[in-house]
């Protein structure tokens, strides 16, 4: 009887093996039942070729938004282990999807290991795939202050990815950056609060990990308010070591305790406080060795910026660079733009196990931690019993939508107040009496219909073009005598004609900011300001939910400024 259930549980434990890395069980002719996934690993590693060791180390991209010959010959000589996917490759949901498959099936022909498909789905203007309605940027996540709507909106994001084929997502960024500052990172950042920054951006890779989607969090060790960017050029972060510790590093502590399943992305900024020989830290190996491994105990994968970027490509020849960077640390090197670039990379890294120079131990290792990941990520077939993410031309689902709203509310709200502290909502005003004509300009009609429509009080709405003038504002006003004006920015053409003003009206105009915090600056001069940053379709509709909160504030700036 005891050898009957033992022989159940040896094929149910084999059984579920199978299907989370099918790859690694199919590599052995009779796996032994009392060997752990380790030792499996181990073993499917002994048997693997050096050429198909070293491909997996690299991601890589290419210009088609099909599979070709070219692409399949590329990927059965230097078995890649990883893609990374751009808008150049996508032309539809269907499309990407297929091409996915297709990636997966001649990935796997060639290497007998699932492969890792990414792509960078942050939300906001870094949205690679139609949702709807569209993701919010990372500030507008950030200043919900959320850990819960965080972690969903990582979920919800990855059941999007693994609806068409990703298994892994180049987000959360962990940078640290004031939304008001001229840093290339801008909204992409949850904020300038590195305790903030943490707690929000390890919730949404703790959703994306729910959704069996890889998180990479970038750029490490931050890039903080540097206005410089390294796709464009050498970049120096001349912050202290105390100031990276106390703030920049913050983030990438709370992300190192969710385990092996996650990447980071170091950055090719130079961070002279961290590395004496003025290293870009993706080379350096005090940096991703010293610092994230021993120091901050993280036990994921490391990878690195794409190589053929300037920031990279100005240090090093790209197939120098991939080396150095394996050997400073680095599991995996990006490589997205030049195949003949790929193929000499390879062939470079080959040659260095091949003579010695890079140690085969330490390949090893880092085949393990990646092989570890794809066995967490392989989850290729997917289940029929779940319905379908795909609307038409885009990704959306009704729990998806209600969570959308649930991240605009809570901006909403959290404009209301300078801090979101009990006691500053215990003293939270009672809302003023209604206020009259309201006059309502914006470019956005979506947010001057939304407006109007879930307003209480007579509005006026005029929509503004790129071509309008002051006159345009104040003609209305002088017909209209309205008792408030609304004025809804997206961009920097709205943000002159607002400047420009007569400060009568300034001093009259409640502004609401849907573009980045730049556009409308702190010291302002106008009756009330609220920052969004993000151009929600129901924008129009919560600001007139909360009007006369906002009205009877006794804040001027609702910008959430830790």
């Amino acid at each position: 009887m005891n050898k009957y259930i033992r022989e159940i549980f040896r094929i149910l434990s084999n059984t579920l093996l199978f299907f989370a890395f099918p790859a690694l069980v199919l590599a052995q002719s009779n796996p032994a039942p009392s060997k752990s996934l380790d030792e499996i690993i181990d073993l499917k590693i002994s048997k693997m070729s050096l050429q198909e060791k070293v491909g997996q180390l690299f991601i890589v991209g290419f210009p088609y938004t099909k599979t070709n010959k070219d692409l399949e010959k590329f990927i059965g000589d230097y078995k890649p282990g990883a893609f990374l996917l751009f808008k150049r490759n996508i032309v539809s949901l269907e499309q990407v999807k297929k091409l996915n498959e297709d990636l997966y099936k001649i990935s796997y022909q060639s290497t007998k290991l699932p492969p890792l498909i990414a792509i960078d789905q942050e939300g906001g203007a870094v949205s690679r795939l139609p949702i709807q309605p569209s993701p919010p940027n990372a500030l507008a996540i950030g200043q919900t202050q959320s850990t819960e709507l965080s972690e969903e909106m990582g979920y919800q994001t990855g059941l999007f990815l693994r609806e068409v084929g990703f298994n892994m997502n180049l987000a959360p960024v962990l940078d640290i950056a004031d939304p008001y500052s001229t840093s290339f990172i801008g909204v992409r950042s949850f904020g300038s609060d590195p305790n903030l920054v943490k707690e929000i951006g390890t919730a949404y890779a703790k959703g994306l990990l729910r959704s069996k989607v890889i998180p990479t969090a970038k750029h490490f060790p931050g890039t903080g308010n540097i206005k410089a960017d390294p796709h464009s050029t050498i970049v120096n972060n001349a912050a202290s070591e105390n100031d990276l510790k106390k703030k920049d590093l913050v983030p990438f502590e709370g992300y190192s305790s969710l385990g092996t399943n996650v990447a980071v992305m170091l950055s090719h900024s130079i961070y002279p406080a961290l590395d004496p020989k003025r290293l870009p830290a993706s080379f350096s190996s005090k940096i991703s060795t010293e610092l994230l491994r021993n120091d901050l105990k993280y036990k994921g994968l490391v990878v690195t910026d794409d190589l053929q970027m300037k920031g990279s490509k100005e240090v090093l020849r790209t197939d120098l660079a991939a080396l150095k960077a394996l050997l400073a640390g680095a599991d995996i090197v990006m490589m997205t733009w030049s195949v003949p670039d790929q193929e000499r990379a390879m062939k470079t890294v080959k040659t260095a196990v091949e003579d010695g120079r890079f140690p085969i131990d330490s390949l090893n290792q880092k085949l393990h931690r990646i092989l570890v990941t794809k066995a967490f990520a392989n989850i290729y077939r997917r289940d029929p019993n779940l319905p379908s993410l795909i609307a038409g031309d885009t990704l959306s689902s009704q729990d998806y939508v209600e969570l959308e709203d649930k991240v605009l509310t809570e901006n909403i709200k959290t404009n209301l107040l300078t801090k979101s502290l009990p006691e500053a909502r215990a003293n939270a005003r009672t809302p003023a009496a209604a206020t009259g004509k309201v006059c309502a300009y914006s470019p956005s009609k979506e947010f001057l219909d939304s407006f109007k429509s879930a307003s209480q009080e007579k509005v006026i709405t005029k929509q503004l073009f790129g071509t309008s003038k002051v006159t345009d504002v104040t003609a209305v006003n002088k017909s209209s005598r309205c008792n408030v004006i609304l004025m809804a920015v997206t961009g920097p053409k709205t943000a002159r004609l607002l400047k420009m003003l007569p400060v009568e009206i300034k001093k009259s105009a409640v502004v609401v900011n849907l573009g980045s915090p730049g556009l409308v600056p702190k010291e302002h001069g106008y009756r009330k300001l609220i920052q969004l940053y993000f151009n929600h379709k129901d924008s129009g509709k919560k600001v007139a939910e909360h009007f006369l909160e906002i009205l009877s504030s006794e804040s001027e700036n609702f910008a959430w400024n830790p």
